[in-house]
């Protein structure tokens, strides 16, 4: 399981039980929290183009590429997620393989583009993690990954 970013695991455990490492059940959990009453549900394009899939991403896939509901968990080169608030805090939700997010990279960048554009606030210490509980820290971190992907650190 990925932990990185500026907050330990054990710390956004004590705000989400479910993301403690040894927690039973954490996909389920995540789901159901993010199902009930999400904040944004989202795919973002390959090039960074924000797309609201309203309350389902099944439902609600950009047009003309339902065939990305069928390369889990690539998704055709999207990424998709949730955003909710609960227990005081935002959570980003983001269905992708686990390293997709940790390392600067491309997918870094589409990640930003993506949520800069959203409609809604989104906090500088939301937390980004995975639909399998992959901890990549908050929206700050996410922005100082992306500021190496496309700048990188010189030696």
């Amino acid at each position: 399981m990925v932990t990185i970013g500026s907050l330990s695991r054990e710390q956004m455990a004590e705000v989400f039980p479910f993301l403690a490492e040894k927690f039973r059940g954490r996909r389920g959990v995540i789901k159901e929290l993010t199902h009930t009453q999400p904040d944004f549900v989202f795919w973002i394009f390959p090039d960074g183009r924000l797309h609201d899939a309203r309350e389902a991403h099944a439902q609600n896939v950009p047009k003309g590429y339902a065939h990305i509901l069928k390369d889990e968990p690539d998704y055709g080169g999207f990424l998709r997620g949730r955003i909710v608030t609960s227990c005081g805090r935002q959570l980003v939700v983001v269905y992708c393989r686990p390293d997709a997010l940790a390392l600067p990279g491309e997918k870094v960048v589409q990640f930003m583009r993506g949520m800069r554009q959203l409609p809604i606030p989104l906090v500088r210490d939301a937390i980004v993690i995975s639909d399998n509980a992959d901890l990549y820290g908050t929206m700050v971190d996410m922005a100082v990954r992306e500021l190496e992907s496309v700048q990188p650190l010189e030696p």
